[in-house]
């Protein structure tokens, strides 16, 4: 029992004078200065994880973005699934992640380009999503990552290279171009003894060439016909500014399906399942009036359809191309050019593969002749004419 009260007594004890020292503490000192930035960690292997962190601008606050809610200032999780639906997501082709590829197919590649960096293998790639075009994170906003001119390297012989300046579509069309081709045809060579020996079914222009479409330019113009220039999309002052966003990225009416916005999709399903139009980019200012609704539209190119509805026309124009071609075998039943290392296409004169190169200049655009309707069917018809001489 005396032990007890004895440590008792010792307990009370400690707790009074805890008590005491406590009472005497004063009011808490001012906020030391902040300390430096910790390490941002192991920056991985070359095309690793970490080798493109951008870091986080000075007050950015994530659930600015990151919100279980709503999110009303940038719609991030409206704008994920509308990816989801586009051609980026599940038709870029990411597995060309190899280091002479990966630049436009790879978000990891084309962030390496951008930075100004190598371009590197990147295995564990990604489609070009959100942060191939932003960096929010960085900047704090969902800016465009870049909207300087692109110099896009010419595919023909004599043609000098193009600055492509479309505002934020400038962005766009640092991927959305011609690549270099070996050997270019020449529109200058048109001699029956100069010969192109082309040796591979890749020969052409590659499948991005809508920024030279849109700008009538990079295709092959034989020397003995006269193009007569553009559709208004060339130098409409709101396609000057925006680029391809205007019609690619507007937003679709409520109700009407998905459409636009970051699908980029023009045609998309509507909400009962039929094939519709996204027409909101076709009537802002200065463009087509309000009430437009015709995706083959008959317009100032009228006299070169034939009457015909634009895509019609353009549609007509490369089957006949696409028959020429076949009959000459330049090209297979699948639509790739007839040659290979082992099996080389010979062609004379020269100027002549410009049809060729043409075929694959317009049928990769994609659009129909939307893009460019005068100068898509001025290549076909020339090429169509340079195919059926003598």
């Amino acid at each position: 029992m005396k032990k007890t009260n004895y440590l008792f007594k010792l307990i009370l004890a400690g707790m009074l004078i805890a008590g005491i020292f406590a009472a005497c503490e004063g009011p808490m000192g001012p906020e030391g200065p902040q300390g430096p930035k910790g390490d941002t960690g192991d920056p991985g292997e070359p095309g690793g994880s970490f080798v493109n962190w951008e870091g986080f601008k000075e007050g950015i606050i994530c659930a600015d973005c990151h919100n279980p809610d709503y999110d009303t200032t940038y719609f991030v999780w409206a704008r994920k699934y509308q990816w989801d639906l586009s051609k980026h997501a599940f038709g870029g082709d990411f597995d060309r992640n190899q280091s002479s590829c990966a630049q436009c197919h790879t978000t990891e590649g084309y962030i390496q380009f951008i930075q100004g960096r190598p371009v590197t293998n990147n295995v564990n790639a990604s489609p070009p999503g959100c942060f191939s075009c932003h960096s929010p994170h960085s900047t704090a906003d969902f800016s465009i990552r870049d909207v300087g001119p692109v110099t896009i390297t010419s595919a023909v012989e004599g043609v000098p290279d193009f600055v492509f300046d479309y505002g934020k579509g400038n962005l766009c069309a640092s991927c959305h171009k011609t690549r270099t081709l070996n050997p270019k045809p020449d529109p200058t060579k048109t001699a029956p003894t100069d010969t192109i020996t082309i040796t591979t079914s890749r020969w052409y222009p590659h499948y991005g060439v809508q920024a030279q479409m849109l700008a009538g330019t990079g295709g092959f113009e034989f020397t003995d016909y006269n193009y007569t220039g553009n559709s208004i999309h060339t130098v409409a002052a709101a396609i000057k500014s925006d680029g391809c966003a205007i019609c690619h990225m507007a937003d679709p009416n409520a109700g009407g399906g998905i459409g636009g916005g970051h699908t980029m999709n023009i045609e998309y399903l509507n909400t009962s399942g039929n094939p519709v139009y996204l027409y909101t980019g076709c009537t802002v200012a200065g463009c087509h009036p309000a009430g437009f609704n015709n995706i083959d539209y008959i317009g100032a190119s009228s006299g070169l359809t034939g009457g015909l509805g634009s895509q019609t026309a353009t549609k007509a124009y490369l089957d006949t191309l696409q028959t020429l071609l076949l009959d000459r075998g330049w090209i297979t039943a699948s639509g790739s050019v007839n040659a290979s290392s082992n099996n080389p296409l010979k062609i004379a004169p020269v100027s002549r593969s410009g049809a060729l190169f043409n075929y694959f200049f317009v049928e990769h655009d994609l659009s129909h002749g939307s893009h460019n309707t005068r100068y898509a069917i001025e290549l076909l018809k020339s090429s169509i004419d340079e195919l059926r001489k003598p």
